[in-house]
Parts: C-alpha cells; sequence; structure tokens
C-alpha cells in the first residue's frame, strides 16, 4: 500500500505578530509532495510603525523600528539539512551598475575632380568621416548580496548596518530540505522571529497618543533636548518593550510566529477535537505592557538614579556604557564624535605639546601653537579637556603620547565601524563610509562633500592605526593612502563651497535681510555652514 502523502494543514493556529507592517516572518514549501521530503523556504519583512506603550497611568505612542532580528525555526516530528546556497558570512545590500556605450559610424573616400574649364586637372585623395547615425546601449549589472547571515544550523539573524529594516530583505531563501517523520500522524516547522532591547529603535512620539500622568511626563521628556538622560530614557523604554514581548520560553522578545504545519490525510476524519496546535494561540497583541512604576521611577530620579534605574530592569551593559562614554557621565572621555577633522601626525604632534607643557594651557596660547582642529579631535578621544578657559590634559604623567593616542583611537567608535567597513571591502569609496557612518551614528551627512569629508578623514585615521587595511595588491592605490595616513597636510576631499560666485549670492542675500537658513538653501549648503562662514569672516550675517 502506498504511503500516503502529507498535507498543509492551514487550521493550526500561532500568536499573531505584534504589527505586520514592522515584521513578519512566513514559510513555504517548493512543491506539494511532502512524504519524501521538501525544501522549505523562508521570508521576513519589516518596517516601522507607531505602536503603543502602555501601563498604569501610562499610554505612549512611539515609533517603532527594528535595526537586527533573528530567525530561528523549530522542527517538530522531522529531520532537517542545511541546504543554503550562498555563504552567508556577511550583510550588504543591493547595487545596480549601469554602464552606456554609443558609437557612430564613419568612412572614407577616395577618388578625382577635373573640370571643362582651363583650370588645371586636379587629383588626390580625401578621408571623409561621414556620421550616418549613432547607436547607444546600455548595461545593467545587478550584484545582489543578502542582509543576513546563518547562525548555527536552524537560526538566520538579519541586519543591514545598523540602519532600520526596511521592506522584504529575506526572500523565499532556499534554507532547509525537511523529511517529515513518517510514523507520525504530523509534522511541524516553526519560525519565530525576535528582537532584543539594543536592536529596538524608537522614534518620534505620536502627539495625540500620550495619556495618563506619567505618560505626558514621558511625552514632554521625550521631546526635550537631546542629552544623556533622553538616551537613558530611550534605553529603558527599549528594555520594558522587550520585557513586555518576552515568554516564558526565550528570554528574546518575540513579534511574529509562522507555522508550517504538515498532516497525514486520515488525521483529519473526525479527530479535530485532538488535533494538537504547533505554537499556542493567543490574543493579537495591539500594544506593548511595560511597568509605568519603574518610568515613573525614572522620571522622578537624577541622572545617578536614572543609571541605577536602569541597571535594576537589566538594560544591556553594553549599550548603557556606550551612551555614559558618548555623552559624558561620570567617565571623563569625550562628549563629542570623533569624527577626526584632523590628520594623526597634527593630532599626534598637539598632543605632544600639551603634555610638554605639565600644566593646563590658555585656549588662546594653546590654539596659536596648535594651527589646527586637533583640539577637538582629542576632546572627543578623552586626552584633553576644556574647563575654565585652559585646556588639561587628562593623560597619566609618564605615559607615551603616541601609544595613548592610538589606543584611545582605536577605541573610538566610528574608527572602530571604519575598520569594520574597510575589512568587509578595502575598496569602500570615502564617500561610502561617510554615509555609513552617518546611518550607524545618527549623524545628518545632507551632502555628498560632507560624506566624502567624514569618511576620507576616517579612513585615513583607520589605515594610520592599521595599515593592512589597505588592500597591497592595489600598490599605487595603496602607496597613496598611506603617504596620506601620514601626512600632516588634509587629505585631498570635495572642493571648498565658499566660491567666489557662492559667497557673493550669499552676501547679497544677507545684506537684503534674508535669514541665514533661507541663504543656506538657496546656495544649497547647510544652516552650519552658513554660520561657519560667519565667524570665519567670509560672510556677514546681520544681527538682529
Amino acid at each position: 500500500m502506498e504511503e500516503p502523502d502529507f498535507i498543509v494543514d492551514y487550521d493550526a493556529k500561532a500568536p499573531p505578530p505584534l504589527d505586520p507592517h514592522i515584521a513578519n516572518v512566513w514559510l513555504r514549501a517548493t512543491s506539494n509532495r511532502f512524504v519524501d521530503g521538501y525544501e522549505l523556504e523562508v521570508s521576513a519583512s519589516f518596517g516601522e510603525e507607531m505602536i503603543p506603550l502602555e501601563g498604569d497611568d501610562f499610554s505612549l505612542s512611539v515609533s517603532f523600528g527594528i535595526k537586527k532580528a533573528s530567525i530561528g525555526l523549530q522542527f517538530i516530528n522531522c529531520q532537517p539539512d542545511s541546504i543554503f546556497e550562498r555563504a552567508g558570512d556577511t550583510y550588504s545590500r543591493e547595487e545596480i551598475d549601469r554602464t552606456r556605450r554609443g558609437f557612430g559610424i564613419g568612412a572614407e573616400v577616395e577618388g578625382s575632380a577635373s573640370t571643362s574649364a582651363p583650370i588645371p586637372e586636379a587629383k588626390g585623395t580625401a578621408k571623409i568621416d561621414a556620421s550616418y547615425g549613432g547607436e547607444s546601449s546600455t548595461t545593467e549589472t545587478r550584484r545582489r548580496t543578502r542582509r543576513w547571515k546563518q547562525m548555527g544550523p536552524q537560526t538566520i539573524v538579519v541586519e543591514d548596518a545598523g540602519r532600520i529594516l526596511e521592506g522584504q530583505p529575506v526572500d523565499r531563501e532556499k534554507g532547509w530540505f525537511v523529511k517529515p517523520n513518517r510514523s507520525c500522524t504530523a509534522s511541524a516547522v516553526v519560525a519565530t522571529l525576535t528582537t532584543r532591547a539594543e536592536w529596538i529603535q524608537f522614534g518620534r512620539v505620536d502627539d495625540l497618543e500620550p495619556s495618563g500622568g506619567i505618560g505626558k511626563r514621558a511625552a514632554r521628556f521625550l521631546k526635550g533636548k537631546k542629552s544623556r538622560d533622553k538616551d537613558l530614557f530611550e534605553l529603558l523604554l527599549r528594555t520594558l518593550a522587550a520585557r513586555g514581548l518576552q515568554n516564558a520560553l526565550n528570554r528574546d522578545a518575540t513579534l511574529a510566529v509562522y507555522p508550517h504545519v504538515l498532516r497525514k490525510p486520515v488525521a483529519l476524519n473526525g479527530l479535530s477535537d485532538a488535533r494538537p496546535m504547533a505554537v499556542p494561540a493567543g490574543p493579537p497583541l495591539r500594544s506593548i505592557g511595560v511597568d509605568s512604576s519603574v518610568i515613573g521611577n525614572f522620571l522622578d530620579t537624577d541622572s545617578q538614579g536614572r543609571v541605577a534605574v536602569l541597571k535594576q530592569v537589566g538594560a544591556p551593559s553594553e549599550e548603557l556604557q556606550r551612551i555614559l562614554s558618548d555623552n559624558g557621565g561620570r567617565n571623563p572621555r569625550s562628549e563629542r564624535l570623533f569624527i577626526a577633522g584632523t590628520a594623526p601626525p597634527s593630532a599626534l604632534e598637539s598632543l605632544e605639546f600639551t603634555l610638554s607643557r605639565g600644566e593646563a594651557v590658555s585656549t588662546g596660547e594653546w590654539d596659536v601653537a596648535n594651527k589646527n582642529r586637533s583640539r577637538t579631535d582629542l576632546v572627543a578621544l578623552g586626552l584633553v579637556e576644556v574647563r575654565d578657559g585652559r585646556v588639561h590634559s587628562l593623560v597619566p604623567d609618564g605615559a607615551s603620547a603616541e601609544d595613548t593616542l592610538r589606543h584611545a583611537a582605536m577605541k573610538a567608535p566610528t574608527l572602530q565601524a571604519t575598520r569594520e567597513i574597510l575589512l568587509e571591502d578595502p575598496h569602500r569609496s570615502g564617500v561610502e563610509i561617510g554615509e555609513e557612518i552617518g546611518a550607524r551614528f545618527r549623524r545628518n551627512y545632507n551632502s555628498e562633500a560632507s560624506k566624502l569629508r567624514v569618511g576620507n578623514a576616517l579612513r585615513r585615521w583607520a589605515i594610520w592605526l592599521e595599515p593592512h587595511l589597505v588592500d597591497p595588491g592595489n600598490a599605487k592605490g595603496a602607496a597613496r593612502l598611506r603617504i596620506s595616513a601620514k601626512s600632516e597636510r588634509p587629505g585631498i576631499g570635495a572642493p571648498s563651497l565658499a566660491t567666489p560666485e557662492t559667497v557673493r549670492k550669499a552676501q547679497e542675500a544677507l545684506d537684503q535681510g534674508e535669514r541665514a537658513e533661507d541663504v543656506a538653501k538657496m546656495i544649497g549648503v547647510s544652516r552650519a555652514t552658513i554660520y561657519g562662514w560667519d565667524k570665519k569672516g567670509i560672510v556677514t550675517i546681520r544681527k538682529s
């Protein structure tokens, strides 16, 4: 007797996703003949939507997005074999190269000419370029590289270089060959999409949604001036949201579940009441429950108390330390993000000058001795601080200036990210590096010139720290980059936007009473650029 085939049990239930527009996962088989096994495909989509956080005397809607997610598969009464067709070692995106070609048609003509007039006969050869028309063609090459990688035999992780996940980065990926257990009446594969507190990103707050005393206070807190306390509060919300989504079986926060259940046809005859479900069904989730008493305690205490509240609720220690380090706190490191305003040799020379003085130096004397922007870099690296109009060294006595500078630079988050980018692809351009750094650290580099300047500067520092980051196979390029990394002169980046014509237009508009913001838009620069020109004396902004 032929073994009866399995059929898909569409009646199997699973908890609905938190919001299918934020994150969703689903499974699909490539055939409908299952008894001998089948190829399993997995897909996942992501987006950003408003979601309510609710508790006692607290309701606040915030935009909710995922920067990273994990998809784990559970195989019940079946045996999987991994069959991924491509290696998933790195995350990347789809790129499109377009090349346009054109050509014309020419001709050469040889001959002679004569007339009946008494003019002497003329003979010769003429070369004529005759263009009879043109043709063009476009070649498009797509390099589709996925934004996920395999983590173990039953898990894949999705990420897009720190950006919020958008679209369908996992699209019918054929990853497993599954063989059901023929001795069992049913088998199932359950996909569970999860995230963690540090992978969640909250954005804007909905003006219409806050309710309750704690909720309204929280909304005002989130909309306040950017500060360390605001970053700590966002970390608290992420941690509480992750806890609200957790279940008893998984410490990660569950966003979506999908069961692919197979059953023998005979099991459907009169046995519907005994049919087991692959995943317990639950009520639809319309909001995330949070402990509002913790939020109230956070808002009622001081900065040190807020750090203690985060530790009590189990906020990720690395994320907490990053906020404290980037924004000052009790750690003497930078209040600014390191963006490499000067070349490494210039920064080293400035640090050596500071250490050689043995005591704090006035900012005026410091700036005269160091005719560059190294002070900003050294402050960002936590090596000096400006207090009461003087530059104070934070380097221990007797320490080597170069060793200290290299050690601090290696710990800078922007340089660590640049190193990762170059290890993945040593040929990445300055614009690409600047764009990715801006996305990772929430910096709005709104022009190609800004991206190029930041990317080239960080790449120079990364190569100064580790020369082997440059591909040695590209001899000319490697030599040029190493020379740039050691040079005290600024690297060749984007041309200055302060051209005589641009400055003239800007000054004329400012003289006519136009606002600096409007002038910036008119000439295609940022508002900060206009104010920077005013400080340098390039233009003059009228004081109202």
